[in-house]
């Protein structure tokens, strides 16, 4: 009997740069009663000026190429699918002008209503790289359990309701999965063992970082966030701010009608 040959696929074993994550040195989450952790869309639940937010620094990531690191078979993903807006190495080996390096900044916010640090990503898929995202959430993961406490939104077109994530519960039931950054944050910290986050995630439509959210669900939002802040914040005004945001923002769509028509 013939076997069949094994051959070697050498480029899949090649040590590959990897995004780097750069924090504050002077960020110590245990500084905070509460950490957030959204992407953009979720912004308007957090309205800076009722809510007196102040950016205190921010995450920086950077990946870098060697120069002589651009030519086909040199590298594991494809830039095509990854860097859509860029390059591809494989068709422009002679422009010397190729962008060799790439570098996100994302704000940190001080809200000082409850002492808490609002960590929010702007996930946008036509720039940002899913390895990013990956890189990041796995960074973030492993400083979870320095938190008192972190509460994670994120939104999921793979539902129909809302649902909640925590250490010990989860509400969603196959095929119902969460993807992208807050997907890979929850993993990893489920992987971690982290026991002090819980998450909420909404339905929602449209790709990643550019997601539309029904104003019942944004109601839902806001009324799970109403009950976070300290006493003496007008919880009416507090509503009315969310709202209107979140429709200046574009993120609502009609309750009685999809996103696409």
């Amino acid at each position: 009997m013939d076997y069949p040959i094994l051959t070697s696929k050498e480029e899949s074993l090649q040590s590959l740069p990897l995004p780097t994550v750069t924090l504050p040195t002077e960020l110590d989450l245990k500084d905070y009663d509460i950490v957030y952790i959204t992407t953009k869309v979720m912004n308007p639940l957090f309205p800076k000026k009722f809510l007196n937010i102040k950016e205190i620094g921010s995450i920086r990531m950077a990946l870098s190429f060697e120069e002589s690191g651009l030519s086909e078979g040199s590298y594991s993903w494809n830039f095509n699918e990854n860097f859509p807006n860029e390059f591809d190495p494989a068709t422009n080996e002679k422009n010397e002008e190729n962008q060799k390096s790439f570098s996100f900044e994302f704000p940190l916010f001080y809200i000082p209503n409850n002492n808490s640090l609002l960590i929010s990503i702007d996930e946008n898929f036509l720039k940002l790289s899913p390895i990013f995202d990956n890189i990041l959430a796995k960074k973030l993961a492993s400083l979870l359990s320095d938190c008192k406490k972190t509460f994670v939104i994120g939104a999921s077109d793979r539902i129909m309701n809302s649902k909640a994530i925590t250490a010990s519960v989860c509400d969603l039931n196959p095929p119902e999965f969460v993807s992208g950054f807050i997907g890979s944050l929850i993993s990893n910290a489920a992987v971690r063992s982290v026991s002090n986050f819980s998450s909420i995630i909404v339905p929602s439509e449209g790709p990643t970082g550019f997601e539309k959210i029904s104003l019942e669900t944004m109601n839902v939002l806001v009324h799970a966030l109403m009950n976070q802040w300290n006493s003496g914040i007008d919880t009416q005004k507090y509503y009315e701010e969310c709202n209107k945001y979140w429709r200046f923002d574009g993120s609502a769509m009609s309750t009685q009608s999809g996103l696409y028509i």
